[in-house]
């Protein structure tokens, strides 16, 4: 961790308080409102009932739990105000939303949606004031020579200068370099990025010795991890934090842990997603928005249903077989779009495919009924996969599904789309999927969902889904 335990203490204390404040004065606010409306008189109004405390207690607590998972209380010494800004809003938002479907399944008692705005607006600017603060009050203090932190580097090559030169842009980080180690101890005494070379990787006992040293830093390349061995055995002997700036593990690195099993040192590498909470939370959420939708939107199930019945002979709904996560093949539901038999009919239509690889995708397919086309344009015809994501099948957001028929031509590098839990929409949805003519570009989106995916990413890709429908892009 770069900061103290007591450190983070505190930030998860002001941040509990800042959103308990928020919830508070939006209340007041409220209050305010309505007594400033014609016929009002002052009540019992201005006090907060027992469903409003368990209410703004509860969000001080999602909120802590979900910047945790953000890595604000672990990483803010190398943060900017734009990042923390943008952790802020993905934070506000994600955690209104568990709010919301928290009230929705506990019903605690009746909540305003005017209510609920002003907390989202009032924990958003209280928030954003209070790291500001912070911010401010971390360089205040830096500046004047407190809060720095002296380091070591081990290193002398390209990492090393891209790492120094990350430092000096940064001097409110508080890192304050004393000296490099090289090799083997040819330069030293040689100033290299502004500071002396203390000796060789061998030295490093005496440079402990003489130098009051919070953390070492080794910058070394691949090649040279075994030279680093008496530089790590002596920090070990002196209690002094190491920290390795590698590029070994590449994009890997966020998911790898190291574990003692029998006293057998472990490295573990994930090669997708595999924290729990914030899993179970993305599970949470699908549930949650899933049940309001199935509910708000059965007006819509039925007149879609009744369009197509009053417009092509056939079932209303188009059984679809398909292949999940690690592989597992579940049954999905669409609405029907396609004349009975269009599978059938396939075969003969393959020449004008206008799809490189195994997906087969033609503009004015003949197939495609009337209101086919008006449901596809709109995506109106996959709600029914709403049911597959409550289920546990799919998610709101992640990879597209494989049909059997696909996964058979699947390059080996392909495949690697279902290890993630498959969804309704992901990135080819909100880049115009119809507009995609490679499918090696539509997996590539997938694999890059599933690289960096996040909480905050689902959050922004559901926020792009819903002008993408309802303008129907990309779609036909």
């Amino acid at each position: 961790m770069w900061r103290p335990t007591y450190h983070q203490v505190i930030a998860q204390l002001a941040d509990a308080f800042t959103t308990l404040l928020s919830f508070v004065a939006a209340y007041y606010l409220w209050v305010l409102l309505r007594w400033s409306a014609p016929g009002r008189a002052l009540g019992a109004e201005i006090f907060l009932d027992r469903a409003y405390v368990a209410i703004m207690t509860a969000a001080a607590a999602i909120w802590v739990i979900i910047f945790h998972y953000f890595g604000v209380y672990s990483y803010q010494r190398f943060t900017s105000f734009i990042t923390e800004f943008k952790i802020i809003c993905k934070t506000v938002i994600l955690g209104s939303m568990l709010l919301i479907g928290m009230i929705f399944l506990f019903r605690p008692g009746y909540v305003s949606r005017t209510l609920v705005i002003l907390f989202v607006m009032a924990n958003l600017g209280l928030l954003t004031l209070e790291k500001l603060l912070l911010f401010c009050l971390a360089g205040f203090i830096r500046k004047r020579g407190k809060n720095r932190k002296v380091v070591l580097v081990v290193g002398t090559g390209d990492q090393t200068k891209r790492f120094v030169e990350t430092i000096q842009k940064h001097f409110l980080w508080g890192l304050d370099i004393v000296g490099f180690l090289d090799p083997y101890g040819e330069n030293v005494g040689k100033v290299i990025f502004g500071k002396k070379i203390l000796g060789s990787f061998n030295d490093i006992l005496p440079v402990l010795h003489s130098h009051h040293l919070d953390e070492v830093i080794i910058t070394v390349s691949t090649r040279r991890m075994g030279e680093i061995r008496s530089v790590l055995e002596a920090c070990e002997q002196e209690g002094v934090r190491v920290r390795i700036i590698s590029n070994f593990l590449g994009k890997i690195g966020k998911r790898i842990r190291a574990d003692h099993i029998f006293k057998l040192p472990v490295i573990s590498i994930s090669y997708i997603p595999d924290h729990q909470l914030p899993l179970l939370i993305k599970r949470g959420m699908d549930i949650g928005v899933v049940s309001i939708l199935l509910v708000l939107l059965a007006p819509v199930f039925l007149l879609i249903a009744l369009g197509i019945k009053l417009t092509s002979s056939g079932p209303v709904f188009y059984q679809w077989n398909v292949v999940g996560f690690n592989k597992k093949p579940f049954r999905s539901w669409k609405f029907r779009t396609m004349v009975v038999g269009a599978d059938d009919m396939k075969k003969d239509l393959l020449p004008q495919n206008e799809m490189n690889g195994p997906v087969f995708k033609i503009k004015k397919d003949p197939r495609v009924t009337s209101i086919g086309r008006f449901l596809r344009k709109f995506s109106l015809d996959e709600l029914p996969q709403l049911w597959s994501v409550l289920k546990g099948d799919m998610s709101l957001v992640g990879p597209r599904p494989a049909g059997p028929h696909e996964l058979i031509r699947y390059e080996s590098w392909q495949r690697r789309k279902l290890s993630f839990k498959p969804g309704i929409t992901c990135l080819w949805q909100v880049n115009g999927r119809n507009e995609i003519h490679d499918f090696d570009d539509w997996v590539k989106m997938d694999l890059e969902y599933i690289d960096n995916w996040s909480l905050g990413l689902d959050i922004k890709i559901l926020l792009k889904t819903i002008p993408a429908v309802i303008l129907g892009k990309g779609a036909s």
